[in-house]
């Protein structure tokens, strides 16, 4: 038997949450980059620009719903590692709750305030008439994006990300339908795409709707009470790193396009307009990772799971490395990204192809950054979360105008110099926490090695030798934690069960890895949950169903029944790709 975890199955974990979550990010950026190939094509590049120059604004827009639901979705998944599904529903439908009316009365007072908000948007008057006609659709249905997203995030991390992607596919066919009808042949101009959107969005939120129904749904939507106003402020506080980003973000290129416009005229916001898009394709892969810290991360803490977050969090940072970098490589390509948005000519495509190939260096420190703020926020580093985000873009706009100033014609150096000098920053600040704090704190991810409990992690072959011995090593934990022997004796006699019929009942390539077992003790308060990568099965439903069948024969199931009368606080969920029993004393 293996006496550590390895990172097989955190791993198998992360690459289904982050494919199906960049599938998710990827349709929805899609829709966002084919509304600007749209309206390049007929059009023009005016219509592109007009897009860059409405994205503080909806950016803007959507960190209301994600003040309610980022932080309501993190705050769920510690309740469901917690199994905890009643505080798992209170904390959905508080989110639910405060979109729908936060949410409408906020797009209702924007479009009340367009023509002052394209004021802040430009000082030229002449660039304000799109945007305004593009807003004009889009903020009334504001309140649309905002569900949307809040059902994407709590269906995912209920295990069920694949679900997202496929009603976000749907969701997204139904944009391009509407963009090329209402652009193309009706000729509505910007307002169509503006239309697209808001339908992309209520495709999506009546398909996850219905998840909400199903029996393995964790939440059930109720109104929760005396506890409305509490929930609230939790969600607030627990969204407000990842809201303060994108309001930020929205802050940023609003005065990025201004910077820029200043520095390098119409081109120079051609090539920001261009840059920004592959910029938030890139964001695309890091939100995919982010989000799996977010879900996979919060259960794991939720089940005082230091180590496997500490796997997971090595692995999201690997992974996001390797996205980022492949679309570096991609803007090196000639010709790859400049004729998509409508440049025409050969010199044309050279300069936008020059500047891509610089800006893009940026990627990889902005992604790494952002990875480790989401590792820091899973930890409850609230503070430290805002800090690096403010941070992070304050360093790319102080630097795009120190360059805009002395330097004009080597601004697009200036973004990747700025995003390497914040990231080594960063790491340093990382190391020399750990170092003060006696190296109890990892010096990358600064976290903790324990958490004021005893831990025992290991990942065990399927095979009943291993198991065996696991059970031995499991025993022997008991004992020197002082875990009540009686306590003790039951926990080991439904483990042996549930262990040993995983290790009985998996089949294929699974059998040449191994499953997880981690056991938590503090103050005569165990926590045990077991993983593996099978088939879906249901242990605790075999073994509950099996008192039914009681016969004078053999009784099938019958050492599921036992361990699920031995311990009541028991519970099975199929997440991420993973059986999860969980049990509490």
């Amino acid at each position: 038997m293996k006496n550590d975890r390895n990172s097989y199955l955190v791993s198998k974990a992360l690459k289904s949450f982050v494919i199906a979550s960049i599938l998710t990010a990827a349709a929805g950026q899609l829709a966002s980059t084919f509304d600007a190939i749209v309206l390049a094509q007929f059009e023009g590049p005016e219509a592109v620009s007009a897009l860059s120059l409405v994205m503080p604004v909806t950016t803007f827009i959507s960190c209301l719903g994600l003040l309610m639901a980022f932080g309501g979705n993190a705050l769920a998944a510690r309740a469901i590692g917690r199994h905890d599904l009643k505080g798992a529903s209170a904390i959905f439908s508080t989110a639910i709750w405060s979109i729908l009316t936060l949410g409408v009365l906020f797009s209702l007072l924007m479009y009340a305030g367009i023509p002052a908000i394209m004021r802040i948007v430009t000082d030229e008057p002449e660039l304000r008439l799109l945007p305004a006609e593009y807003l004009s659709i889009y903020v009334l249905g504001a309140w649309l994006e905002m569900l949307n997203y809040a059902l994407c995030l709590f269906v995912a991390t209920d295990g069920h990300p694949r679900r997202v992607t496929l009603s976000v596919f749907v969701g997204v066919v139904t944009n391009v339908v509407v963009d090329i009808l209402a652009v193309g042949f009706f000729e509505w101009g910007i307002r169509g795409v503006a239309f697209g959107t808001l339908a992309q969005f209520a495709v999506n939120i009546l398909l996850l709707g219905l998840y909400l129904r199903h029996p393995s749904c964790s939440y059930r939507l109720m109104w929760p009470g005396n506890k409305l106003h509490k929930l609230f402020v939790e969600n607030v506080q627990e969204g407000a790193p990842v809201t303060i980003s994108n309001i930020l973000m929205a802050v940023t290129v609003l005065l990025l396009n201004n910077i820029i416009f200043d520095a390098q005229g119409d081109q120079g916001l051609f090539f920001w307009s261009v840059c920004l898009q592959m910029l938030l394709i890139s964001v695309v892969f890091i939100n995919g990772v982010m989000e799996a810290l977010f879900a996979i991360g919060g259960v794991m803490v939720g089940e005082h799971d230091l180590q496997g977050f500490s796997l997971l969090s090595r692995r999201a940072l690997l992974t996001v490395s390797v996205l980022v970098s492949l679309l570096i490589v991609l803007m090196w390509i000639p010709d790859a990204v400049a004729f998509m948005f409508g440049v025409k000519t050969a010199q044309e495509a050279v300069a936008v192809n020059q500047v891509l190939r610089i800006f893009s260096l940026l990627f990889l420190p902005f992604a790494l950054t952002l990875t480790l703020v989401a590792v820091y926020q899973v930890l409850e580093r609230m503070v430290l979360s805002v800090v690096i985000v403010v941070g992070q873009l304050a360093v790319l706009v102080l630097t795009a105008a120190f360059f805009s100033h002395n330097a004009p014609d080597y601004i697009w150096y200036g973004f990747p110099l700025a995003g390497f000098a914040f990231l080594g920053a960063q790491l340093l600040y990382s190391y020399v926490t750990s170092r003060r704090q006696g190296c109890r704190i990892s010096g990358l991810t600064l976290i903790p090695y324990s958490e004021g409990g005893h831990a025992l992690d290991c990942s065990v072959p399927y095979d009943a030798d291993q198991v065996s011995d696991a059970l031995g090593q499991i025993a022997a934990f008991f004992e020197t934690t002082g875990v009540d022997p009686h306590t003790a004796f039951d926990l080991n006699l439904c483990l042996e069960e549930l262990m040993t019929n995983i290790a009985e009942h998996s089949t294929g390539h699974v059998i040449h890895h191994s499953f997880d077992v981690h056991v938590f003790v503090r103050d005569q308060h165990v926590r045990v949950a077991l993983k593996d990568g099978g088939r879906p099965f249901d242990p605790v439903k075999a073994g509950r169903a099996a008192n039914t069948e009681l016969t004078d024969g053999d009784i099938p199931n019958l050492g599921l029944r036992i361990a699920a009368n031995i311990v009541t606080d028991i519970s099975y969920k199929y997440m991420y790709g993973l059986n999860i029993v969980l049990i509490k004393i």
